[in-house]
């Protein structure tokens, strides 16, 4: 079977789909062939795992989390919304920062 996965072309984009796919698992989608969005090259589990390894190696803290949670599930970066405080902006691009170097590593993203 020669399935076509579409690349993300940056860690937000990829961060907006996990959040968005924990929100429609939320909404009972379980699997792969349950979601209608388009193929991907990593699974739930795969940004999971290294969101648990950013935290294992204090890389990011619960802050950090709550912030990249909180504007994921906006889909929305602070620093396009007003209302955002700059202590979010800060920490959503520290995230952001460490996440892209996760996702370099695992070939997730170029």
């Amino acid at each position: 079977m020669n399935e076509e996965y579409e690349p993300f072309d940056n860690v937000e984009q990829v961060w907006f789909w996990f959040c968005g796919c924990l929100i429609v698992r939320g909404d009972g989608v379980r699997g792969c062939q349950d979601y209608v969005g388009k193929l991907r090259n990593c699974e739930i589990g795969d940004i999971y795992r290294i969101i648990k390894r950013m935290k294992f190696l204090h890389q990011i803290t619960n802050r950090h989390l709550r912030i990249m949670a909180k504007w994921g599930n906006l889909y929305c970066p602070p620093y396009y919304d007003k209302r955002a405080k700059r202590s979010e902006i800060r920490l959503w691009d520290e995230g952001m920062k460490v996440l892209e170097a996760h996702l370099k590593e695992k070939r997730i993203i170029l």
